[in-house]
């Protein structure tokens, strides 16, 4: 990071986080379920930094990672089961609420601070969980965090670990077009090129590659599309429409974005079946809706323009009609 630009925010917060690294000596580094570019990048570049401080880390998620993200370093490296006996500290990026790594319902001592966890996040839902919590909703993504935590760790800045955090600025703001992108989010992608990454690495496979049967799916998903007289634009998939496709649930990746674009929608929310739950996707453009106080309501969160929320259950369909004056 250029000299000239400073941390201005949680100074007593890194400090502590950087006193924690380097009490530990063997460091598990967890990415939230249903990965996406931000907590993989985030994890993925502060484990290059602990390896260099001789730290032993380990990469951890409860899910597989996507494929349209395998082209990040050390993605093969990520484990899905561990022993928490063997770490002396647990780092968890980008996960808006505690239950969002879904390692708690595999270890029931998992957020009980037995072992020290360091909160890397951006989102307002954030519990503060964590021993220390790094959690600032102004940034845009995880991976500005942890890029700026890397900064104040003894470690030689690479190429591999730029192109980790530009994926997670990336992914967050959508190219740097949602409204989270910031004067900070671009300078610190000027410093990321400069470690010799190019954008079209990151921007083919996270937004111009897709498979058959995702965009099969997404036309489905478009198809059952309905705006509501409340101005909520909405859509659902089931788990038994995702096999009829031949897709699986991750390819619904993106394309609440997509409907959020509908004119005049007050916000957008999709519904889609995983297995034994539902995962609701919410997004708006508008200034006077808070999709990540919805969420909240289905123990969810998020931000106030794109949020979400996963309930144990399944989608029923329902239909209901009513009597209207018929026009003259």
């Amino acid at each position: 990071m250029n000299q000239s630009q400073e941390i201005k925010h949680f100074p007593q917060e890194f400090d502590q986080a950087v006193d924690l690294i380097q009490k530990s000596h063997r460091i598990l580094l967890v990415s939230h379920r249903r990965p996406d570019g931000d907590t993989l990048g985030a994890s993925i570049a502060l484990a290059m930094a602990l390896d260099q401080m001789g730290k032993n880390p380990i990469l951890a998620c409860i899910d597989d990672i996507p494929k349209r993200l395998r082209f990040l370093p050390w993605s093969d490296r990520f484990i899905t089961s561990f022993n928490m006996d063997e770490y002396d500290l647990i780092i968890i990026s980008d996960a808006g609420a505690s239950h969002m790594t879904g390692f708690h319902e595999r270890y029931p001592e998992f957020l009980s601070k037995k072992v020290p966890i360091l909160n890397i996040d951006h989102h307002a839902s954030n519990e503060l969980f964590g021993t220390v919590n790094i959690v600032d909703p102004k940034t845009s993504s995880a991976s500005m965090i942890t890029w700026k935590l890397i900064q104040r760790l003894p470690v030689k800045v690479n190429r591999d670990m730029a192109l980790a955090i530009m994926t997670g600025i990336y992914n967050d703001t959508g190219g740097m077009m949602h409204a989270n992108t910031t004067q900070d989010t671009f300078a610190i992608a000027a410093e990321l090129i400069e470690q010799g990454i190019k954008v079209e690495e990151i921007v083919k496979p996270l937004f111009r590659d897709a498979t058959l049967s995702q965009l099969r799916l997404w036309g489905f998903i478009l198809e059952n599309l309905r705006l509501n007289d409340q101005g909520v634009v909405s859509s659902v998939v089931t788990q038994d429409d995702i096999e009829e496709i031949d897709a699986y649930s991750g390819d619904t990746g993106g394309i609440v974005d997509l409907m959020n674009t509908v004119e005049g929608a007050r916000f957008t929310m999709l519904l889609t079946e995983d297995n034994d739950y539902v995962k609701g996707s919410l997004r708006t453009q508008r200034d006077d809706v808070n999709v990540s106080d919805i969420a909240g309501q289905f123990g969810g969160g998020g931000h106030p323009k794109a949020s979400g929320f996963r309930v144990h259950g399944q989608l029923e369909k329902k239909i209901v009609w009513k009597i209207v004056p018929k026009n003259a």
